[in-house]
């Protein structure tokens, strides 16, 4: 049987590198997201996969999406919002989206897929998309931060309260990935782009299928042992090269 995957933020350009991987070692797989952008409903249908719309906000959205799938048996929570500001100058806005987002919707998303799965009694793979900042203060960053570090916190959280219902919860925490966020900052930030491998000890930026085999093999027989665990996918950047 096959297994089937669900990837919350599907739509951006990590989530579906995940989709694309878990696809071609022949998983079925789920897409979620607020929207779909035109062009990937081609690659969708490619790889077999179908989409959904949810907003990770909304518990009611979420139950209903989740409530709706087949039996899950990986779950990726990928979804996250990205607003930079200084300290000063962070509005309350922002920084309620982005923990509402990457933080809140995580809860919410995991929360009903980890009651699917503890029902089922047959286990299963949780998987959130964290970030190395998740453990760094990062100028410009404080919210995101601050959410992603709250995130990591639920997943290690889950991983302790889920392991005797046979599920597995681990973070993968992406460095500067060359997708997403950061590729549209690397575009019209040039003082960004111009440091960005700088501090990176292996010279290079991440890209989004790096990402995706990372967080495949956390959902693999491979690491069967691994819970509670975040995988750093940075390159070296949380070492501060100077």
């Amino acid at each position: 049987m096959k297994r089937h995957v669900v990837i919350t933020g599907g739509g951006g350009e990590i989530g579906f590198a995940m989709a694309r991987e878990f696809a071609a070692a022949g998983a079925a797989v789920t897409l979620l997201d607020k929207v779909l952008p035109s062009e990937l409903n081609p690659e969708v249908e490619a790889i077999g996969a179908t989409f959904r719309q949810v907003d990770v906000t909304d518990a009611d959205s979420v139950n209903a999406v989740v409530g709706g799938l087949d039996e899950i048996d990986v779950a990726v929570a990928n979804a996250g919002v990205h607003r930079g500001a200084r300290f000063l100058d962070l509005s309350p806005e922002a920084w309620r989206l982005m923990f509402d987002v990457n933080a809140g919707g995580v809860f919410l998303f995991c929360q009903a897929v980890a009651r699917r799965m503890v029902r089922r009694a047959r286990g299963g793979n949780i998987v959130v998309t964290g970030s190395w900042v998740q453990d760094v203060p990062h100028v410009d960053n404080t919210a995101y931060c601050a959410s992603k570090a709250a995130a990591a916190m639920v997943a290690r959280c889950m991983a302790l309260e889920l392991a005797e219902h046979g599920i597995r919860v681990n973070v993968v925490a992406p460095g500067i990935v060359n997708a997403g966020m950061a590729a549209r900052q690397l575009k019209i930030d040039p003082v960004f782009a111009a440091t960005a491998t700088q501090g990176i000890p292996l010279g290079r930026l991440q890209t989004a299928e790096q990402v995706a085999r990372a967080t495949a093999f956390l959902c693999s027989d491979e690491a069967e042992s691994i819970t509670g665990m975040t995988m750093l996918v940075d390159g070296g950047l949380s070492l501060f090269k100077r």
